[in-house]
């Protein structure tokens, strides 16, 4: 893993998938956009569009275990995503990270939105990313 550069964060789902990219330091996660998980196919071909753009090396990606830290069909289904992608694009990193909790902190975040129901879903999966990213960017820098 390189020492510099954006870090893509994903918060999983069958149904949307929420980004959220780093800084150039890795010190800060703002989200990003949401992809439809429907397809698989066209979700990972916008995410490789994504790091290409970005430059990204590295992919960190949410691990919804359950709350006693069993793994679970979320949990597998989460790790098959990100090592497809990885099968994809060649010396990309993916990092899977706990994310007990994410979606639930996202969904408190946006209780006093004012934002339309379709695009509280969208937000809430970019602010679960922008969780998921931010909790392991801060863990890198306890380790430095």
């Amino acid at each position: 893993m390189s020492a510099a550069g954006r870090v893509l964060g994903i918060d999983y789902g069958e149904v949307r998938i929420g980004l959220a990219l780093s800084d150039v330091m890795r010190m800060v996660a703002t989200p990003l956009e949401t992809v439809d998980g429907k397809s698989q196919k066209l979700a990972t071909r916008r995410i490789r569009e994504i790091l290409e753009e970005k430059k990204i090396e590295t992919v960190v990606v949410g691990l919804p275990l359950h709350m006693n830290g069993d793994f679970g069909e979320l949990a597998q289904a989460a790790t098959d995503f990100g090592e497809k992608l990885k099968g994809q694009v060649p010396g990309l990193e993916i990092v899977m990270w706990d994310e007990r909790m994410s979606s639930a902190e996202a969904e408190r975040g946006m209780r006093l939105s004012n934002t339309k129901a379709k695009r509280k879903k969208e937000l809430r999966d970019q602010l679960a990313a922008q969780i998921i990213l931010q909790s392991w960017l801060d863990a890198q820098g306890m380790m430095i």
